[in-house]
């Protein structure tokens, strides 16, 4: 079971943990701040730092009560084991990018149920940039806009942003 370091602080950059499980070019680690991916958010990638080597992760992923991190490798893992500390890296200018997104896609979400009603039916998102899709029957250029002027006055007024863990 990894626990996720994320759900308690998402500036944590840097963290140190064991590593649980090793499969071919991944590792399960009993703790991680790399967040899986879901939701329309793109998984971490960053680093592991093992007996003086720095490792590439380059995919992060959720199964069952783990988190995987699957490892740049040339020609094989490196001798990693079960038990085997680690320091892990987040490329925090990437998950940075990735956290000012996903709170402009929540405000747009946002403006887009309080005015006209549409809910979210889809999306997707990588750093800087997003999709999202709503219900709408047809989009015009100037409902576009305007929702899009009503989303600045609303990054404008500088809300504080808060995070709540939500049952499913």
């Amino acid at each position: 079971m990894t626990e996720l370091l994320y759900y308690t602080d998402a500036y944590v950059q840097e963290f140190d943990a064991f590593v649980t499980a090793v499969e071919e070019e991944r590792v399960a680690l009993d703790r991680s701040a790399f967040y899986p991916g879901g939701g329309g958010q793109p998984n971490d990638v960053g680093w592991l730092e093992v007996d003086g080597q720095r490792l590439a992760v380059t995919k992060t992923k959720k199964e069952g009560d783990s988190v995987w991190h699957w490892l740049a490798t040339d020609g094989g893992l490196p001798l990693i084991t079960t038990g085997a500390a680690v320091r892990g890296i987040v490329d925090w200018e990437r998950r940075y990018r990735l956290m000012r997104t996903h709170t402009a896609m929540h405000i747009l979400c946002g403006v887009v149920w309080r005015d006209y009603g549409a809910q979210v039916t889809g999306g997707n998102m990588d750093p800087g940039e997003g999709r999202m899709d709503f219900e709408f029957a047809s989009l015009s250029k100037d409902l576009i806009q305007e929702i899009e002027a009503k989303v600045n006055i609303e990054v404008a007024a500088g809300r504080p942003v808060r995070t709540q863990i939500l049952p499913r």
